[in-house]
């Protein structure tokens, strides 16, 4: 049984692989691609950029045999280097459905020159009290190294210094910002600052951060992964595990918590040779940092509560201090 499951898997591969080189065969080769990407570039941007990658993209993903992955370095200024997806066959930028942001060679080098730009004042504000820096003008995000974790009246000093830089550029940094804090010898930081430009309109919008909003990563970091340790440590049991879901951060003190993890029970009716579960509720609780006692503990059970939009639900249990969304929840 095992040996005809095993040969079947081999089959099933062996027929995916074949399609795969199939659809690559029905593409523009990679040496027309190539001609006619050069030819674009030479037409159009006057041999501004050189060609640093241009391979082709396709994938079981997007099932496009005529995708090229390309990285373009502007010729007079090597910091410059974007990368996009090439349709060799439209002879265009690949751009998804629905996409509303300018996608375009000139808007992605804009982009670049934009955030070569603000580095730098950046850094000037900011001078010693950052190890590193890197500003993504495309996704609004900032992040920043530091040697120890920021305090509270260091996130008030980081949130007026960079919202004076941004707002000098109104047209290019048109949201929020979502400022990471990276600690020296860690991957991720905890906590993410969110800084709105004094131009910046989100009245319109469903839910809206309030302005020096602290946000918790809930994944990654050390302090959120001792979190995560301490509470399997005390509610986990064997055949009834719970998941971290979410950590809210008081507004005014960061070392208190509300926490918030999912219990699973075993599915009643089991898949063969496998052990699953399903969650059925959803724990909040309150904790304090470093020694993470427990303060209150709150049990949402899915029989009586809505297990769709559970996050905004417990939102609207939370103290004011703890809330930083602006919306009707």
């Amino acid at each position: 049984m095992v040996k005809d499951i095993g040969m079947c898997k081999i089959i099933l591969y062996s027929v995916l692989i074949g399609i795969l080189f199939l659809f690559v065969g029905c593409g523009v080769s990679n040496t027309n691609a190539k001609k006619g990407f050069v030819k674009y570039l030479k037409e159009h941007h006057n041999n501004k950029y050189e060609i640093l990658t241009f391979k082709r993209n396709f994938n079981a993903a997007n099932m496009n045999p005529n995708l090229y992955w390309v990285e373009l370095m502007l010729k007079e200024n090597s910091k410059i280097v974007i990368n996009f997806e090439w349709n060799a066959k439209d002879k265009a930028l690949y751009v998804p459905f629905n996409y509303t942001e300018d996608r375009s060679i000139e808007a992605l080098t804009n982009y670049q020159k934009q955030e070569i730009v603000l580095r730098e004042e950046l850094y000037n504000v900011l001078d010693k009290d950052v190890l590193s820096m890197d500003v993504n003008v495309f996704n609004h995000a900032i992040s920043i190294d530091l040697g120890t974790e920021p305090t509270f009246d260091k996130f008030q000093y980081f949130s007026n210094k960079i919202c004076t830089v941004l707002d000098k550029y109104p047209n290019t940094w048109t949201r929020e910002a979502h400022v990471e804090f990276k600690i020296k010898r860690e991957e991720k930081g905890f906590y993410e600052l969110i800084v709105k430009p004094t131009m910046f309109n989100d009245s319109t919008e469903l839910y809206r951060y309030k302005q020096n909003a602290i946000v918790a990563n809930n994944y990654g970091s050390v302090k959120a992964e001792n979190i995560d340790y301490i509470i399997r440590k005390e509610f986990s049991k064997p055949k009834s595990p719970i998941f971290l879901s979410n950590i809210w951060v008081n507004q005014k003190d960061l070392n208190s918590f509300y926490i918030a993890f999912e219990k699973h029970e075993p599915r009643k009716i089991q898949e063969r040779n496998k052990y699953l579960t399903e969650g059925v509720g959803m724990y909040l609780i309150e904790m304090s940092y470093p020694n993470l006692k427990k303060k209150t503990l709150t049990y949402f059970d899915y029989k009586t509560t809505d297990r769709d939009d559970i996050f905004l639900f417990l939102s609207t249990q939370l103290p004011q201090d703890y809330q930083y969304l602006i919306a009707d929840l």
